[in-house]
């Protein structure tokens, strides 16, 4: 679902609009259904910053012709990160945003692996050279995932939770650092850091793993490719 619109490119930041200085919460949300009925593709980012608003980007860099509307800028889009994509079919209505969470983004930007690193004193993020390196990697470091996948497959990110893996990578292939930090922030230090702006990530409700020497997909399969 909705994932044509990411498999092609990253959208102009011209053709990236927010309506909700214009609508409520509960408008907002009838929209992404009659876009769903009417089986246009969009893709929806978040801004990390005050007033946290929620961004479209719709097929063929249409906008819409029956509500007001901003464009995003270019410093705007620097801090946004994108929602996280449904996996199962009760995923779309547990994302869909509620009149409580109006300031709270991390239920719509932290999938299952960016909640754990969220949590941990450690993030270690580095490039995966191979299935079999990130297998024998698993056996002593913990488990280990992927970091979504990015809209123009510029690399293939990892992340895992012991600092300790850093001795058996080599130093090229660790690319960020971070600790705690704030909702957003290692998202955004990796599109910044690592993917230098010209990519950004996109991330399902479930991830698969690597632990113990042995991989772990998700159930319904995630169209996460790691390789």
């Amino acid at each position: 679902m909705n994932e044509e619109i990411l498999a092609e490119a990253l959208p102009k930041t011209s053709s990236v609009f927010t309506i909700d200085p214009y609508t409520d919460l509960d408008t907002y949300n009838q929209s992404l259904m009659a876009l769903d009925n009417n089986k246009i593709d969009y893709a929806e980012w978040i801004s990390t910053i005050n007033p946290f608003n929620f961004y479209l980007s719709l097929e063929k860099s249409q906008y819409p012709i029956m509500i007001n509307y901003d464009i995003i800028t270019k410093t705007e889009w620097k801090n946004v990160v994108s929602k996280v994509k449904p996996l199962r079919n009760n995923d779309i209505y547990v994302l869909y945003r509620r009149l409580d969470k109006t300031s709270n983004i991390g239920p719509w930007i932290n999938n299952d692996v960016f909640r754990r690193a969220f949590k941990s004193s450690t993030n270690i993020i580095f490039q995966g050279r191979n299935k079999e390196q990130i297998m024998n990697l698993s056996k002593s470091y913990g488990p280990i995932y992927p970091l979504g996948s990015y809209i123009n497959g510029s690399k293939r990110l990892f992340i895992c939770f012991n600092s300790e893996i850093k001795n058996m990578i080599s130093p090229q292939d660790i690319l960020l650092e971070m600790g705690k930090h704030k909702t957003g922030a290692l998202e955004l230090a990796i599109n910044y850091k690592v993917l230098r702006n010209q990519d950004k990530i996109e991330k399902w409700t479930d991830t698969p793993k690597f632990e113990n020497g042995k991989y772990y997909p998700t159930s319904p399969t995630s169209p996460l490719k790691m390789f």
